[in-house]
């Protein structure tokens, strides 16, 4: 699964975090929260893990061994049952070097695509689909697209969700907040079908660092949009492992 926005910063990383925390038990999978953001992650310094090892030796090591597995565990961050993180480098300069450089972009997400055993959570930041790294996006089964829901960010969809149909195939939008307009004239006037409205929250990054240690901050309607956005996005009309999708 591909995680991105259309301008500014509506919260796609924490959303991934919290994704990765709400998924649900009954589909039994690890799910790893990977930062494939060009213009450089923010999880090292958010949640205090730090970049190295990160998504660089990830990507070197995957492309020696084959299997995600390996490397997750020398690359990865547990951040609780079944749920990892890779974080990505801070600095856009050296995410851009990395993802553009020899294939890394096509090659990672072609092995992610191929893995059966875990739920891929690729945050890539505000992409095109002449980005370095629009390969993720054909490799998922689904590309959720953030937005606030102020009219000059709602406005920028319909051409984005456009465009993004060129590399992905299944485009869904997460307004966050609270539109003037109900889901059906939202999903009509973006041209998909799956519109999703979550709240917007101050303590949204907070949020997205406690929710693994903090039973207390699953009692909020945050973590509940969380936990039926993942039921959503879950199902087999958009997650389908069988067709080899992250």
């Amino acid at each position: 699964m591909a995680l991105g926005s259309v301008r500014g910063a509506p919260g796609v990383s924490a959303w991934s975090m919290l994704l990765a925390a709400a998924w649900p038990e009954s589909c039994d999978v690890e799910r790893i929260v990977l930062e494939v953001d060009v213009d450089g992650g923010v999880a090292g310094a958010r949640y205090g893990v730090g970049v190295e090892p990160g998504a660089q030796v990830f990507v070197t090591d995957l492309r020696h061994v084959g299997d995600p597995s390996v490397p997750l565990q020398t690359a990865g961050r547990l951040l609780g049952e079944g749920a990892w993180l890779v974080p990505g480098p801070e600095s856009a300069e050296a995410a851009r070097r990395l993802w553009s450089a020899d294939r890394a972009a096509p090659t990672v997400a072609s092995s992610l695509g191929r893995d059966p055993k875990r739920v891929w959570l690729c945050d890539v930041g505000r992409i095109t689909p002449a980005s370095s790294t629009a390969p993720f996006l054909a490799a998922s089964s689904v590309m959720l697209l953030f937005c606030r829901d102020q009219p000059a960010d709602l406005v920028q969809v319909p051409s984005r969700v456009a465009a993004l149909r060129q590399v992905a195939g299944e485009v869904g939008v997460v307004v966050v907040g609270s539109p003037p307009y109900e889901r059906g004239e939202l999903s009509t006037f973006f041209g998909c079908r799956q519109v999703w409205t979550v709240p917007a929250a101050d303590d949204l990054v907070e949020i997205s660092r406690q929710v693994w240690t903090n039973k207390r901050v699953r009692r909020s309607p945050l973590w509940r949009a969380a936990v039926g956005l993942a039921a959503d996005v879950s199902v087999p009309a958009l997650y389908r492992a069988e067709r080899g999708a992250l």
